[in-house]
């Protein structure tokens, strides 16, 4: 029976040699999709110096063409992450502390994040979208789990498929058993915070990689799990019960994998994973049909660019023309919308710039700043009143906005009476109490 250790090493790359002492622990941080990895990684990369981060770019193999590019500066790595590393890449780094680290995520939640993602990324570029069931079958059943065995353990696929799922568990239980860290997508502070103090980067990273942008930039409707069918649901969890049972056993490990016992393993019923993956090609054709021909959109990413260009440099009637030609792709992108509205109104066309402002309100009702540019065109067209209220929203959405509060006291509002309306205002409620106790 073969063992985790029994894999061949990929072949020694041509290292820099030179006298300093290799020193310093150094972690390896496997970046599973949708799992909080690209916000370590960017965080890393911004704030450690050239040379003690490296992110794979590509996937190494013990019989592909190598050269000392491909791999980290060996005399100064402190950081190896990316998607593509594997547990051969230790050999570079004998008698060096090695931490590594992995970040889990609930399946059926990781599978959505990933579509809505991927979907919203194809409407940003103009390409085409296509259904959740068509996301699953594109892809391996027991996602996480294969991309563990393929990725860090570097098992091939004809030796997956002549595995059983119950050896597989076996196998990345007794690897992630020698993990530094392993947890949640939640756990990202724990682990900057962790890191962070040993390599002299600040411990608290800006998000990365998030859906918040993308849906107001595309509109894209999040497909959740509420939303799906039982039934969508339950064969998802028979599909993919390795990757189920390794995340109940693993997800909240931290930093004692060691001490993790995990729970016995009983799938419902077979993966079928030889079967499927003989006819996954068949879905990945489809998949590339739907996405590049029958729903492209055009070039969005490119038009949009050229338009935000436009606005940056001031051409405002170029930038009105080009946002509108992204809505007629995607016409459910609020933030668009706003954009659009800021265009028509530098260029002149305010009445055309509140229509647009409204759209955006509509698609996106909770976003303060969209009431805050409504009532700058509602006060453009002397309609006081209108503008009054679409401030007063803004500040109710957001209380510590000082602009919405601001443009109500140019409106004549007193203090008194914006505290009154806006209950959460604590600065204007303070300034109310005290005029009243004076």
């Amino acid at each position: 029976m073969s063992s985790v250790r029994e894999l061949p090493p990929i072949g020694e790359p041509e290292r820099p040699r030179n006298s300093a002492a290799q020193t310093g622990r150094v972690y390896f941080l496997l970046h599973v999709p949708k799992t909080a990895g690209q916000t370590i990684q960017v965080h890393l990369a911004e704030h450690c110096a050239p040379g003690v981060f490296w992110q794979s770019q590509r996937r190494l193999r013990a019989d592909a063409r190598t050269s000392s590019a491909d791999f980290p500066d060996v005399d100064r790595a402190r950081v190896v992450a990316g998607h593509h590393i594997g547990r051969s890449l230790e050999q570079l780094f004998p008698g060096r502390e090695l931490r590594q680290i992995v970040l889990l995520r609930d399946p059926l939640q990781m599978q959505l994040s990933f579509y809505n993602w991927k979907m919203m990324d194809h409407l940003a570029k103009g390409l085409g979208t296509y259904s959740f069931s068509l996301h699953l079958k594109a892809l391996p059943c027991n996602f996480i789990s294969h991309f563990l065995l393929s990725r860090w353990l570097e098992l091939s696929q004809l030796r997956l498929m002549a595995m059983t799922d119950r050896r597989k568990y076996q196998l990345l239980n007794k690897a992630l058993a020698g993990f530094w860290f392993v947890g949640s997508h939640s756990d990202c502070d724990r682990v900057l915070a962790a890191v962070g103090a040993d390599l002299g980067v600040p411990a608290v990273a800006a998000p990365r990689n998030t859906s918040a942008e993308l849906q107001a930039h595309t509109g894209w409707r999040l497909v959740t799990e509420r939303s799906l069918p039982a039934s969508t649901r339950e064969a998802f969890l028979e599909r993919n019960a390795l990757d189920q049972a390794l995340w109940e056993s693993w997800g909240a490990a931290g930093f004692a994998p060691g001490k993790v016992r995990p729970a016995a393993f009983r799938p419902r019923r077979s993966s079928m994973f030889v079967a499927r993956e003989v006819i996954r090609p068949w879905f990945r054709a489809r998949r590339y049909v739907r996405r590049e021909w029958v729903g492209r959109r055009g070039p969005t990413a490119e038009t949009l660019a050229s338009a935000n260009s436009a606005r940056d440099a001031g051409e405002w009637e170029r930038a009105a023309q080009q946002y509108r030609e992204v809505l007629r792709a995607i016409p459910r992108a609020p933030a668009i919308w706003v954009q659009y509205g800021h265009a028509l109104k530098e260029a002149g066309q305010v009445a055309e710039a509140e229509q647009a402002y409204r759209r955006s309100v509509a698609l996106n009702p909770d976003i303060a700043d969209t009431h805050l540019q409504l009532g700058h065109a509602l006060k453009l067209q002397g309609r006081i009143e209108e503008a009054a209220a679409a401030y007063l929203r803004a500040a109710v959405l957001d209380p510590a906005f000082d602009y919405a509060r601001d443009e109500l006291t140019g409106l004549g509002w007193p203090v008194p009476r914006r505290a009154r309306a806006i209950p959460d205002d604590d600065a204007a409620g303070a300034a109310a109490r005290n005029s009243a106790s004076a």
